[in-house]
């Protein structure tokens, strides 16, 4: 069997148009969780747009220290650290978008970067808080090992965005 060039050609757009498919980094995660809380909207805006109340009220941060409004380091029960650096803050329309800054610490959250948007909403007499969360792994090389994967973000993050929604329902409202 010959093989002309244009055989050859077309094989070789073919391996160039395949080849990109193996050589992809980590796919992005989501984290999308929501929580009626028994607290008027502007309570519980309360508890989240001040920089450090989060320490009274999210079950995983051990401590809060900001030497800003708009940036912030939690440090977790784990004993990671979390730097937050508010991206925007909407005070009408109750909504905080944020990411995760400076070095990522894997003992907190084993995520490369993560951007997240917390928005409360009015509820029948109470809230809702909806809180989204896009992030990657720590580990963003084609096979990342045990601990630094897809599975194991989602999982950190799931339960960080689940404990502080609970928080909040357990805090007790202050006017």
């Amino acid at each position: 069997m010959k093989f002309t060039s244009s055989f050859y050609l077309t094989a070789l757009v073919l391996a160039a148009i395949a080849l990109p498919a193996y050589a992809h980094g980590p796919t992005p995660q989501k984290t999308d969780q929501t929580a009626l809380i028994n607290a008027a909207p502007a309570v519980v805006w309360k508890k989240l747009s001040e920089p450090c109340a989060i320490a009274t009220w999210h079950s995983e941060v051990s401590n809060c220290e900001s030497a800003t409004p708009l940036n912030r380091t939690l440090t977790l029960k784990t004993g990671g650290k979390v730097q937050e650096e508010i991206d925007e803050i909407l005070p009408a329309e109750m909504t905080i978008s944020y990411r995760l800054g400076g070095d990522m610490d894997v003992k907190a959250l084993p995520v490369s970067s993560l951007t997240g948007r917390i928005k409360v909403t009015a509820e029948g007499t109470g809230s809702r808080v909806s809180w989204l969360a896009r992030y990657y792994r720590f580990d963003t090389t084609n096979e990342p090992p045990k601990g630094l994967d897809d599975e194991s973000a989602q999982k950190a993050v799931n339960a960080y965005v689940k404990a502080a929604l609970e928080g909040l329902e357990r805090a007790p409202e202050k006017k």
